[in-house]
């Protein structure tokens, strides 16, 4: 028996670098492979979400009063809003706040036709720059004819015909200026108004966000 052992123990030795030699090194089964990754999960990054306490609702309505977005003039009232959110620091919803508004604000305008008037301004600018400068060229005009004529009786009836006609064209620039006049009230009332607005939805938004707040869960 101890010679059959002998004589295998060889066969067993010679066998060994073969095995190693053809199998592929493993990974140890008691190492956790690694986690898999997909590009949604390292590409996109979730947005924090900002929970309002009762002191943070505080600040805000404190910068808002401070900064009175609401009586700032046309193309200031964004960098009001601005001043506010980096006053504050947490302004992710001041932000969505102040986009609410321009959208609202937007569609207020539009179904109640502001947009169209103040589009017409212009056209109503150009017109009466035709205007004046018809009553400067009906003013030269006269004025040339009046040379012309050397006597005193041609000279009357074209200074009577200016003057109507002078009179006539002052008329309608009156009645023009009238029009564009009340155009101008209309759209300052609809101003104050969506202005009226805004500030009724603000406190509404705010007062809710305080009810909420204040609440127990």
């Amino acid at each position: 028996m101890e010679g059959l052992a002998e004589h295998r123990m060889p066969a067993t030795a010679h066998s060994a670098p073969s095995t190693a030699s053809t199998q592929e090194p493993t990974t140890p089964t008691h190492l956790p492979s690694p986690p898999a990754t997909t590009p949604s999960s390292t590409t996109r990054k979730r947005k924090p979400q900002i929970r309002f306490s009762a002191e943070m609702g505080t600040v805000l309505l404190q910068e808002v009063l401070a900064h009175n977005p609401f009586e700032a003039g046309r193309g200031s009232k964004t960098a009001a809003w601005a001043q506010i959110v980096d006053a504050v620091g947490f302004g992710v919803d001041a932000v969505v706040l102040v986009a609410g508004f321009k959208s609202k604000i937007a569609a207020s305008e539009k179904a109640s036709g502001v947009e169209e008037r103040k589009a017409e301004n212009p056209a109503e600018k150009e017109s009466k720059e035709r205007d004046n400068e018809r009553a400067d060229g009906m003013r030269d005009e006269a004025m040339k004819g009046m040379k012309k004529r050397k006597t005193k009786g041609d000279i009357l009836p074209a200074l009577i015909e200016h003057v109507r006609e002078r009179d006539e064209f002052n008329r309608e620039i009156a009645i023009r200026t009238v029009a564009n006049e009340e155009n101008r009230l209309a759209l300052e009332r609809e101003r104050l108004e969506l202005e009226k607005k805004e500030r009724a939805a603000f406190i509404q938004l705010f007062g809710s966000l305080t009810t909420k707040l204040l609440v127990p869960q």
